[in-house]
């Protein structure tokens, strides 16, 4: 007889529950809880998104009848304007916080969704275009500021991924409920998915209203100077940055703009796939963003984007096989994935590391206005693209432009203000 005591078959499973409760605490303590309560605001938002953005261009070109081109045009030039709204705002996010503009463009972007179902005619698509990318430039710099406030100062770009996590669960999960909903329907389906959509973009805005704190960041140098855009565009290295990444958001706007259209008028590919596709983006991104962003902010810039350029590169050849072989649009997306799980956090970290407190917030808005013009020419031309006879043509081009961007992504390699603080103090670095 033993008089050593095991634990009976009681106790195992319960030592399990509390190892997966240490475990749980151990990421939920990492951040504080207004990171989580910003997580969820954004997951509700994305979700309401998620659910319109893979079929504005499908509802506005083939269910409301107005031509590619003109789509694309107009949402260009709405794009445009949202700079020049941008350039505004700018100076009250540094001067007031992230969080009151980021309440006043989520109100906006709800208004303008729920517009979208009514806006059947040129005018009226131009009128609610306007709206609608004035608000969503101005959303980007004002939720990027609000993470910095809520941030450690070490943990910032962890937190950039977690948000990013809760906006790429919301986009596949509204990408799937979207697709659903209008499959093989007409207008009424699709007015009803811009209502739900609305809906949960306000329900997003309460939550940041009722439950994320206003904590407004250093607002002067500190020789006490107010920050100019003046400032910002002496800053040569960040401007550098913002043209590759000009360069590389007119590669990942495709996923969004170009690709779902050609599948389905070229490929036979219904809306129901395309969501489920962007489903699979979501659970990739969602499994790997955040171990992978907390890498990629060890590694080297420039060395990283090239590769996310050339991986979007090979995915736009893969384009051209789909619609003789539509299996290779599972291919595409995983390409697009991996490209972007590269990407997302590095757009964060050029920002984080150049600019000073006080001019985060028109940091952020230049990125903004990066990827709002990038993505105004993307969608441009590729509504040309798609109003061609053979609009395969626009993924050989695509591919092309990869490669300069990967070549220009390349000179980053070697500057010393991108280069993490920790490999900065050892002299060594990977990736």
């Amino acid at each position: 007889m033993s008089f050593i005591e095991t634990p009976g078959p009681v106790m195992v499973p319960e030592l399990a529950k509390r190892g997966l409760r240490q475990r749980l605490r151990v990421h939920t303590d990492a951040y504080p809880r207004s990171i989580w309560a910003l997580s969820a605001a954004v997951l509700t938002v994305w979700t309401g998104r998620g659910m319109v953005l893979p079929f504005l261009v499908i509802y506005f070109s083939q269910i409301a009848g107005i031509r590619a081109s003109v789509v694309g045009a107009v949402i260009a030039g709405s794009g445009l304007a949202g700079i020049a709204f941008v350039l505004i705002v700018a100076g009250q996010i540094d001067k007031r916080g992230g969080r009151p503009v980021l309440l006043a463009t989520l109100s906006m972007i709800s208004l303008a969704t729920l517009l979208i179902a009514w806006a059947n005619s040129t005018p009226a698509f131009l009128a609610v275009s306007l709206l609608l990318y004035c608000a969503s430039q101005s959303y980007w710099p004002s939720i990027d500021t609000v993470v910095t406030s809520l941030a450690d100062a070490g943990k910032v770009i962890p937190a950039m991924a977690l948000i990013r996590v809760a906006m790429a669960v919301g986009i596949g999960l509204g990408g799937l409920l979207g697709g659903i909903m209008v499959a093989g329907g007409g207008l009424s389906e699709y007015r009803l998915l811009f209502g739900a959509s609305a809906a949960l973009i306000a329900l997003g805005a309460v939550i940041v209203w009722r439950v994320v704190p206003s904590v407004p960041l250093q607002t002067t140098s500190d020789s006490g100077a107010q920050g100019t855009w003046g400032d910002v565009l002496a800053d040569r290295t960040f401007l550098y940055g913002m043209l590759v990444l000009f360069a590389l958001v007119l590669g990942f706007t495709q996923l969004n703009m170009s690709v779902p259209p050609f599948l389905r008028a070229e490929a036979g590919i219904g809306e129901g796939r395309i969501g489920a596709l962007f489903f699979m983006n979501t659970i990739l991104i969602v499994l790997t963003q955040v171990p992978i962003a907390a890498r990629v902010d060890r590694g080297n810039v420039g060395r990283l984007l090239s590769v996310a350029s050339l991986i979007w590169g090979a995915a736009f050849l893969a384009m051209i096989a789909t619609p003789g072989f539509a299996a290779a649009a599972i291919f595409v997306f995983l390409a697009f994935t991996g490209g972007e799980l590269i990407f997302m956090p590095i757009t964060a970290i050029i920002a984080v590391r150049l600019a000073p407190l006080h001019l985060r917030g028109r940091y952020f808005s230049l990125l903004s206005i990066t990827w709002g013009g990038s993505w105004a020419i993307a969608t441009l031309t590729a509504g040309i693209a798609l109003d061609l006879s053979r609009p395969v043509l626009l993924w050989p081009v695509m591919a092309a432009f990869m490669v300069v961007g990967a070549v220009a992504a390349w000179r980053l390699r070697s500057i010393e203000r991108l280069t993490p603080p920790v490999i900065a103090q050892t002299g060594t670095a990977d990736g």
